[in-house]
């Protein structure tokens, strides 16, 4: 062999093993890239789930929809939040508007009855007995309409006052806008109720209507009906023959501080009808006395 063609062969085996060796070199790097990078994304994916179940943890662990309090004490405290007393007013506001919408249709409805009944000409009518039999129909029917719906409207009204009392936000009890429709809803609930002949449940609502603004403690209309409720009250403990003299001379008293209270208001203290109004009073006062006396 000539030795220029050795060498040449010597040179090109030197060439190939390098070019092998560096083949397996990389594939070796290249297999151990691969793993390092499978590594590094589990080791990501990982800390991004287990970021996730911290997360959850934290803000949606506890599922409280369906939360209901074995302990009296907690379910009180919730009342107090502002949001629950702002939906126990809503719920209140709708039951007024509905006893209110009551009362306007039936007056609606009676207007429309009293106009046909004048329009009509009752040719047929030769006796007065038939007429006078004619308007009473006519009036019984009208007070049946007025008694339903009143009925019906005193007990949504009544549904909104337990609203408003289970309502215990401070912040929300002491905005005027709160008062002024626990006013408005205590004033229907009293001249309806009054319609009725309700005297008695009418008296505890006008005596916390008085309480609830410098305005309604100068209402004479709040006086007028509490008078004539107390004076019920009064005329049926001096009928019931168990009730004391002490009962019937509380709601006796109620009843002509109540009087003074209204004409006070509208005529002033100085005024001749105060003053004779007073007098009755006294001798209303002075007759009780005496009969405890004879007694």
């Amino acid at each position: 062999m000539k030795p220029k063609t050795f060498y040449r062969q010597i040179l090109l085996f030197a060439l190939c093993a390098a070019f092998s060796f560096s083949l397996l070199q990389n594939g070796i790097f290249a297999q151990s890239a691969k793993k390092e990078t499978k590594k590094t994304v589990k080791k990501k994916s990982t800390v991004k789930k287990e970021t996730k179940i911290n997360e959850d943890s934290e803000n949606f662990g506890w599922r409280t929809k369906d939360f209901h309090p074995y302990v009296k004490a907690i379910k009180e405290l919730e009342k107090l939040n502002k949001e629950f007393s702002e939906n126990l007013l809503k719920l209140a506001i709708d039951e007024y508007s509905t006893g209110l919408d009551l009362l306007e249709d039936m007056e609606n409805e009676v207007l429309k009855l009293k106009t046909a009944h004048k329009s009509q000409k009752h040719l047929n009518e030769k006796w007065y007995w038939q007429e006078v039999d004619r308007k009473n129909r006519e009036q019984r029917i009208i007070s049946r309409k007025k008694y339903e719906a009143k009925m019906k409207a005193v007990t949504y009204f009544t549904k909104a006052i337990n609203y408003l009392d289970e309502i215990q936000s401070v912040e929300v009890r002491k905005d005027q806008k709160f008062i002024n429709f626990q006013s408005r809803l205590y004033q229907m609930y009293v001249s309806t109720n009054y319609d009725l002949n309700n005297f008695k449940p009418c008296i505890p609502i006008l005596e916390r209507y008085l309480t609830l603004s410098e305005k309604n403690k100068k209402d004479i209309w709040a006086y007028k009906y509490l008078a004539s409720c107390y004076g019920y009250m009064e005329a049926v403990l001096t009928k019931y023959k168990h009730a004391t003299e002490d009962e019937i001379m509380l709601y006796r008293n109620k009843k002509n501080r109540s009087m003074l209270q209204a004409v006070e208001i509208k005529y002033g203290v100085d005024s001749p009808h105060f003053k004779h109004l007073q007098e009755i009073v006294e001798q209303d006062e002075k007759k009780s006395e005496r009969i405890n006396d004879y007694k």
